[in-house]
């Protein structure tokens, strides 16, 4: 019976171990025209199924008040936004930018852009991710172009497809632009997508790319991937 006691405790201590040996990443999501519940709760099963990394969530709308869950992120390593244009209270937009405000990492996608109300996206576009959200165009197929092939966010990525470029004006300097989606209509047609940015230790990664069909691509995962550990200065998986 004591045998039994001691290794029933042994065996709770190892997985309590593993368990606070995980990457944990909070999801904040809410674009409903891109499905961003759907997709990101697809993405992140299988990402837990392949991966040591712990996800929870925040599950909003476009326009949303108050999350839930999110006093959670305040345990998290990473703070995964894929949001639009949301309207949060006070006191949940403190704890998101007590999140960037501490240095920790950011992955950002698609509407992350312009998540919050427009004072917060000014410093979270930026200042945070070193963006400059511009627009969009229609719906024409794009080309995605890698650009800085060495960067260790871009590895085992090869060039895919997407559709629905956005707009993007010039990036803070302090980032590295990772890629670049063509629609083939010249030089106005040729926008920077995706990159990270690295100011006083903190590393943020944003791409525009995340229509639902991206999700279905093996490339367009192991780049999600690999910024999630790149972001929070983790070794990146072996494939």
């Amino acid at each position: 019976m004591k045998t039994r006691f001691i290794f029933w405790l042994i065996l709770l201590v190892l997985v309590s171990f593993v368990d606070a040996a995980a990457l944990k990443i909070h999801i904040i999501s809410g674009a409903k025209e891109y499905q961003s519940e759907a997709s990101m709760k697809s993405f992140s099963a299988w990402m837990e199924k392949h991966y040591d990394v712990k996800f929870n969530a925040s599950w909003g709308h476009d326009g949303i008040e108050k999350l839930p869950n999110l006093e959670v992120l305040k345990n998290a390593d990473v703070m995964f936004v894929f949001a639009r244009r949301m309207k949060l209270l006070e006191p949940q937009m403190k704890l998101i930018r007590a999140h960037w405000a501490a240095g920790k990492p950011i992955v950002g996608m698609r509407t992350a852009s312009h998540a919050f109300q427009k004072a917060d996206n000014e410093i979270f576009d930026r200042q945070v991710m070193g963006g400059n959200y511009l627009g969009h165009f229609s719906n024409e197929p794009l080309k995605v172009i890698n650009v800085a092939k060495a960067h260790p966010v871009l590895r085992g990525v090869r060039p895919f497809g997407s559709s629905k470029l956005y707009k993007a004006g010039p990036l803070a300097k302090t980032t590295t632009l990772l890629q670049q989606g063509d629609i083939g209509t010249g030089p106005a047609g040729r926008q920077a997508i995706t990159w990270v940015n690295e100011v006083k230790g903190r590393r943020t990664f944003y791409t525009s790319l995340g229509v639902p069909e991206d999700f279905k691509n093996e490339n367009f995962r192991v780049l999600l991937v690999n910024a999630i550990f790149w972001t929070s200065k983790r070794d990146l998986p072996q494939r």
